[in-house]
């Protein structure tokens, strides 16, 4: 029996052994094919196969929701506009100033400055009603309140700065008391236009006035405010009556360009012989170089002062001539 026992441990290990060589070399065999297969591979697929993977993106987690959106869901509605305010309407064009009848500053007229001035202020804006009360308020010897009657009417109807009645009321004001000349002066420089300095230059011109007002006057021709106003013309023969020598030819083409008849007195004095300095029978020509300009320049004003007094002729005055 022990003799049975022992070929029977005999044969189970070699049956062990059998199995184990078996299980060494079925491992060699596997590992000789792997190392085939890794030696016979194709690197372009491994390297897609690789790539592909390596690309895959992974799953993100999903966004939280914002605290904003909470916010704005939780936020109340925004205002509507407010609406826009209808359009105020357009205020009504002005009435014309109210006239007085012909028959009433007739009447008051004759009544005197008393009654126009009730007149002047029913209608304080008629120029006929302001006109007559200054001319009134003038023949009565109130000079002061027809100065200001015609303020007021060059401030309603600016045209009126050139009736030659006002004009020597302001005229005759400005020979007066220098108060009186003063508001005169005043007037001219500052309320009647382009026309004030023409008055201005005829109160340093014209003989009748005298030298305390030619030499204010001619002061106020000065100034800056009152030479805006002044026209071309007026400046030109006012800048050759203030020279002391002769006039440069750049002052000779302006007043060839743009002076008047007041300029022309200046420019024919100047191409007139005059008593020679030291010889009082010898004639000397005081700007004889310019002689030339000098005569030119008179020609183009006397030319231009006739196409002008041709134009404003009557129509029947011209066919006549």
């Amino acid at each position: 029996m022990s003799g049975s026992v022992s070929h029977v441990g005999e044969s189970g290990l070699g049956r062990s052994k059998a199995a184990a060589t078996l299980a060494a070399l079925g491992l060699l065999a596997a590992t000789g094919l792997v190392c085939g297969a890794v030696a016979l591979r194709d690197p372009t697929a491994v390297t897609a196969l690789e790539g592909g993977a390596s690309a895959s993106p992974s799953p993100s987690p999903a966004a939280a929701p914002s605290s904003s959106g909470r916010e704005s869901s939780s936020a109340p509605p925004p205002e509507p506009a407010p609406a826009l305010a209808p359009a105020e309407p357009e205020a009504p064009a002005k009435a014309p100033p109210a006239r007085a009848q012909p028959a009433e500053i007739e009447g008051a007229q004759a009544a005197g400055s008393a009654a126009l001035g009730s007149l002047a202020q029913r209608y304080p804006e008629d120029p006929a009603v302001l006109r007559a009360l200054a001319v009134a308020q003038a023949r009565e010897k109130a000079m002061a309140a027809a100065l200001l009657t015609a303020q007021r009417l060059f401030e309603v109807a600016p045209e009126e700065v050139g009736n030659d009645e006002l004009k020597q009321i302001i005229l005759r004001a400005a020979n007066g008391t220098p108060d009186l000349a003063l508001t005169a002066f005043d007037l001219m420089a500052k309320h009647m236009g382009s026309r004030g300095p023409d008055l201005l230059y005829e109160v340093v011109t014209a003989p009748k006035f005298g030298d305390w007002p030619r030499d204010h006057a001619s002061t106020r021709l000065m100034e800056s405010s009152v030479r805006q106003l002044a026209s071309p013309a007026l400046l030109v023969a006012d800048d050759l009556r203030r020279l002391t020598d002769c006039p440069t030819k750049a002052m000779l083409a302006r007043a060839r360009e743009e002076g008047d008849v007041r300029a022309l007195h200046y420019i024919k004095a100047l191409g007139t012989p005059q008593p020679c300095r030291g010889h009082r029978t010898r004639k000397c020509l005081r700007c004889g170089p310019l002689q030339k300009e000098l005569r030119a320049t008179a020609s183009a004003i006397e030319k231009r002062k006739n196409e002008k007094a041709a134009a404003a002729a009557p129509p029947a005055a011209s066919a006549a001539r």
